[in-house]
């Protein structure tokens, strides 16, 4: 006698092949022990299982382990037997809106504005290299030591007379006119980064404008 083992969670047959029944030792006859049954499950179809009722075969959905996407871009996993994908399910996921494309590429703008404001300009500091730092609370600092060097400068102060610290921490003496010079530099750098920062911005904008996937894409540091 063939017999056909039920899973004992969830009721599908564990080999479709089934086996033959063990013996019982006391009739010597073929037996059917518990979550098994002599009833051969019905030929199943893709994504299908037989499932056990407790008197018979059915045939139920099993989509176990489909991954499908909705139109909102949201992944869904298929765990349970008898669930099916909705109709507009989707095989892959779909584009991301253009809109959220192009705030995520002004993100990753805005990042790599901020990195270049922290690398700082590389710069030689009383004839040795240093790098002078660039970040926002550097610019007012900047912004007062040039009108400072500016003034010195005036008034006709050539002496070394300006202490300035780069991003290795030495301090330097400088004259007010290379203090003018390293912090009009500065400035000058970091007026380019905003400029960088803002074209690229722009032609983000432009591309969405125009619905552009492949130009918002394209748009990078």
């Amino acid at each position: 006698m063939r017999i056909w083992d039920i899973h004992p969670i969830d009721g599908t047959v564990i080999d479709p092949a089934g086996r033959e029944a063990p013996t019982d030792p006391m009739s010597r006859q073929p037996r059917s022990p518990a979550n098994a049954t002599d009833q051969e499950p019905p030929a199943t179809g893709e994504h299908q299982a037989a499932r056990w009722t407790g008197e018979a075969w059915e045939l139920v959905p099993d989509w176990r382990g489909h991954v499908y996407w909705t139109e909102d871009g949201q992944r869904h996993e298929i765990t349970e037997l008898g669930t099916e994908p909705p109709a507009d399910a989707l095989g892959e996921a779909p584009p991301e809106p253009l809109e959220d494309l192009a705030e995520r590429k002004r993100r990753e703008i805005d990042t790599a504005r901020d990195a270049a404001f922290a690398a700082g300009l590389p710069y030689d500091i009383a004839g040795e290299p240093d790098v002078v730092q660039t970040r926002p609370q550097d610019q007012i600092n900047l912004l007062g030591l040039n009108a400072k060097a500016q003034r010195l400068v005036a008034e006709g102060v050539t002496d070394p007379v300006m202490p300035f610290r780069g991003l290795s921490n030495v301090t330097r003496l400088l004259t007010p006119e290379h203090m003018d010079t390293l912090t009009l530099a500065a400035l000058a750098h970091i007026e380019d980064i905003y400029q960088r920062s803002w074209d690229r911005k722009d032609a983000i904008d432009a591309a969405l404008d125009s619905s552009d996937r492949m130009g918002i894409e394209a748009v990078v540091w």
